[in-house]
């Protein structure tokens, strides 16, 4: 039960509203002429690779000790906060889109309360959540995903790795703060293997939704699957999935927020009311916007993040008598 529940979390945080849209697939990989099973199967190894990393560097409890240097990096844990702030204001952006303001705040206040409740309460409400969002999308998108076999371009192979590991990026940038979150609790065995699980299912919906979009003609669209498939299921689906982006994001930044400034976990509503409010604020800049610039941008980020950190450490290991 533990690692459904992780890996509904997890899959929480990366099927947002750029992946259940097909706004960010298209973006990083609409141009990259290789057959689409290949660039999913290609995604789902980044993003397998990129969660190890992350539990490898930040859970907090290994079976060895390792002597690390302190990531008490002011400017660095500002510059994380921004790069959620991207992610939660994209959610907010994207539900703006497809709906109203007012349903935009309604939103942000649902968030808000969950994200309060804590990393416990929140995962089992994710479960129902992520659970009906993987069910909707193999419903909607199976009957149209229609296999496409291009005449493939090989030399592309090296560019698609590339894009997949700033989208793989992107999509486990707000993994360290969950790792963190679930150390207290779960074994880090348990971890790996929930990633192992989120990796496959990603891979999965991606190779749907993007063959779908291949065969609907639908790339150029701004909101991709809604134009393929154009149906009340798949308007449900992207509700459902900005959501649990959205709260998981507020989660992150708070997290975040509580390590620069302890003083934040005192008044934990007016945190996330402030934070509601810079979102709001941010999505009238607009999705596809935000999509576009930002999303590589938190990719990049990313990779440097997860170098930095890897350089962080001493890597002297010693066993636990």
């Amino acid at each position: 039960m533990a690692i459904f529940e992780i890996t509904m979390l997890f899959l929480g945080s990366i099927i947002g509203a750029g992946f259940a849209t097909g706004a960010e697939i298209v973006t990083f990989f609409n141009k990259w002429q290789i057959p689409i099973w290949l660039i999913a199967v290609i995604v789902g190894a980044c993003i397998y690779l990129l969660i190890t990393l992350d539990i490898l560097l930040f859970y907090p409890k290994p079976t060895f000790n390792i002597k690390t240097k302190s990531l008490n990096n002011k400017p660095l844990h500002i510059g994380i906060i921004m790069i959620y702030l991207i992610l939660f204001t994209a959610m907010t952006a994207g539900i703006a889109q497809i709906t109203n303001s007012i349903i935009c705040s309604i939103s942000l206040v649902f968030s808000a309360t969950i994200t309060l409740l804590g990393i416990q309460k929140l995962s089992r409400f994710n479960i129902v959540i992520v659970a009906t969002i993987i069910i909707l999308i193999i419903s909607t998108a199976v009957p149209y995903a229609k296999p496409i076999t291009p005449t493939p371009n090989w030399q592309h192979i090296t560019p698609v790795t590339f894009w997949a590991i700033l989208y793989a990026g992107l999509n486990c940038f707000m993994f360290p703060e969950l790792i963190k979150a679930y150390s207290k609790t779960q074994k880090r065995k348990t971890l790996l293997t929930a990633g192992f699980i989120t990796a496959t299912l990603v891979a999965i919906l991606f190779y749907l939704i993007f063959t779908t979009l291949k065969s609907k003609n639908a790339t150029t669209a701004m909101i991709p699957l809604l134009t393929a498939v154009p149906t009340t299921t798949t308007f449900i689906i992207i509700l459902l999935a900005v959501l649990t982006s959205q709260y998981t994001a507020l989660f992150a930044i708070v997290e975040r927020l509580n390590i620069i400034n302890p003083k934040t976990k005192n008044r934990p509503l007016v945190t996330a009311v402030c934070l509601c409010l810079i979102a709001f604020l941010g999505s009238f800049s607009g999705f596809t916007r935000i999509i576009q610039y930002g999303y590589p941008l938190i990719g990049a980020f990313t990779c440097f993040y997860l170098l930095f950190s890897f350089l962080q450490q001493s890597w002297q290991v010693s066993r636990r008598k």
